[in-house]
C-alpha cells in the first residue's frame, strides 16, 4: 500500500487539484514503501498520475457498478501495475474492488463477510 485517501473531502475538489495532490503525495510514499524500487516506482506512478485514471474517477466507476458505501481508496501495485483498491461496505459485508489505473478497468472484485 502506498497511500490512503480520505473520500469525504474529494467530491468538492477539482480534477486538476486532485491530480496535483496525487502527484505530491506519491513521491515520499514510494520511497518509504520500498527503497530499492523507489525511483522506478515513483516514475511509474507519476506517469500514471499524468495519463491515468484519478482516484475520484475510480471511486465513481466502482459506485456505478456496486452497491454500498465507499469507505477507503488505496493506491497499490497489482501484478506489476498500479491500481486502486476501493473498499465498499454494504449490509455488513466488505468488498474490495481493484481498478487498473492506466486502463480504468475493474480487474478484480472480491467480497468478505463483515
Amino acid at each position: 500500500m502506498l497511500r490512503t485517501y480520505s473520500l469525504r473531502r474529494l467530491p468538492g475538489i477539482s480534477l486538476t487539484l486532485c491530480v496535483l495532490m496525487f502527484c505530491l503525495a506519491l513521491a515520499p510514499a514510494a520511497r518509504a514503501e520500498n527503497a530499492t524500487a523507489g525511483p522506478l516506482m515513483q516514475a511509474r506512478l507519476l506517469q500514471v498520475a499524468e495519463r491515468g485514471m484519478s482516484v475520484q474517477q475510480a471511486v465513481e466507476l466502482v459506485r456505478s457498478q456496486y452497491k454500498g458505501q465507499v469507505v477507503k481508496a488505496t493506491e497499490i501495485e497489482f501484478q506489476g501495475r498500479p491500481a486502486y483498491r476501493i473498499r465498499l461496505v454494504n449490509a455488513g459485508r466488505v468488498r474490495d474492488v481493484l481498478v487498473d489505473v492506466q486502463s480504468g478497468q475493474i480487474i478484480n472484485a472480491r467480497g468478505n463477510d463483515g
